[in-house]
């Protein structure tokens, strides 16, 4: 047996934990891709003019 065995409560707090962990980390391909977007966006504007 280990030293940090969990129960069931508690591997389910821990699985929670890193899934909270894992969606707040930043994604750096979408963000690129919404500020390409918002990009083009104001250049169709412009051309538009």
């Amino acid at each position: 047996m280990g030293r940090y065995q969990l129960d069931h409560k508690g591997k389910v707090a821990v699985t929670k934990f890193h899934e909270k962990q894992t969606t707040a980390k930043f994604d750096k391909k979408n963000h690129l891709e919404k500020i390409r977007a918002e990009y083009l966006k104001k250049k169709q504007k412009q051309t538009d003019k």
